[in-house]
């Protein structure tokens, strides 16, 4: 008996949101201001994974520069693909991560976190550091996503939100 998880019910969510923060990033230059004033900066890098419109045709990935400048990452969103997997530059400060999600299941993967602190002097010290960036990695990547869901479950995004990004789609 199959049961149904969250990434079979509520995946497209996960493709929406990867296209919106590129969206994002490309009308408004990425910028978000989440929940207790924190302001990070938002970019996807150079991996872009789409999923075909139906299941009989190809899978496309794009990797390398800047993919999403390419006539190829376009056509696929006009085509009615979904982003499936996207690397991500997120910056907060002096801080720096870069991460590739996976829309379905919000997953990160192949995470580069931000330098050591100066202050690290231990191995004690650095795991610290680093499990705290993690978890600020985390917490920024489900604000970004409950910033998102706000928007999308507005009464009124198919008039505003909805419209302007097919036409930056279609563009």
């Amino acid at each position: 008996m199959k049961t149904d998880t969250g990434a079979d019910t509520h995946g497209f969510l996960g493709e929406e949101f990867l296209t919106w923060l590129w969206f994002r990033w490309e009308s408004d230059g990425g910028e978000f201001t989440l929940p207790g004033g924190r302001v990070v900066g938002v970019a996807l890098d150079d991996f872009l994974s789409f999923s075909a419109a139906s299941e009989d045709e190809t899978e496309q990935t794009l990797r390398r520069g800047l993919p999403t400048r390419t006539a190829e990452a376009r056509t696929a969103l006009r085509q009615g693909n979904r982003l499936k997997k996207a690397r991500l530059l997120v910056a907060e400060g002096s801080r720096q991560w870069s991460a590739t999600l996976d829309a379905a299941t919000l997953t990160l993967n192949g995470v580069k976190l931000p330098e050591d602190a100066e202050e690290c002097e231990s191995d004690v010290d650095r795991t610290t550091d680093r499990s705290a960036n993690w978890l600020a990695l985390h917490e920024i990547v489900q604000a970004l996503y409950g910033s998102f869901l706000r928007e999308r479950l507005r009464p009124d995004y198919k008039k505003a939100g909805a419209e302007k990004q097919a036409r930056w789609m279609a563009g």
